[in-house]
């Protein structure tokens, strides 16, 4: 498990920011570096905390994800019971009609920070907070690494989560 804590210490400038982030080449990924640091330095609750995805039914091309993001200091979730309810409890309909609301409720822009925006309060995330202690989105899976990233950077502002997922050594 990451070392959540030293990684939540280290977030204390553009450059810190940038250095956790998958792809820091991408065009663009220092100015976004820099609002993602306004974002978490204004943010009235932030934390980095645990991350999981897991494959879902449905979808077409690539398939669709949950994305699992929770804080360890309150939860310490059983991955492998949610990764059973992904794959046979969870009414598809609810993945479905929350990957277009997480499809539209995104930063429209190619981004490597905070891309997932307002997930906590819609039905899918309720479900598995109620079941389970995390939240969660459904998104089209994108590419294989978002299948090994294991770290959530969370910030919420004005009651809005924003979601940014990276990967850290264990």
């Amino acid at each position: 498990m990451p070392d959540y804590s030293a990684i939540a210490s280290a977030l204390d400038s553009p450059e810190q920011m940038l250095a956790l982030c998958d792809e820091p080449q991408v065009f663009g990924a220092k100015k976004q570096a820099q609002a993602a640091y306004a974002l978490w330095n204004g943010a009235d609750e932030r934390y980095v905390g645990g991350y999981r995805a897991v494959r879902a039914p449905g979808g077409s091309g690539t398939g669709f994800v949950v994305r699992l993001f929770w804080n360890p200091a309150t939860t310490s979730p059983d991955l492998d019971a949610i990764a059973g309810a992904v794959q046979f409890e969870l009414p598809e309909a609810m993945i479905r009609a929350d990957e277009k609301a997480t499809y539209k409720g995104r930063d429209k822009k190619q981004g490597v920070f905070f891309t997932w925006q307002g997930m906590s309060t819609r039905p899918l995330s309720q479900w598995f907070f109620e079941r389970f202690g995390v939240h969660a989105c459904a998104t089209q899976l994108f590419d294989a690494s978002d299948l090994s990233q294991n770290v959530a950077v969370v910030a919420i502002k004005g009651g809005v989560d924003h979601l940014w997922t990276a990967t850290a050594a264990e």
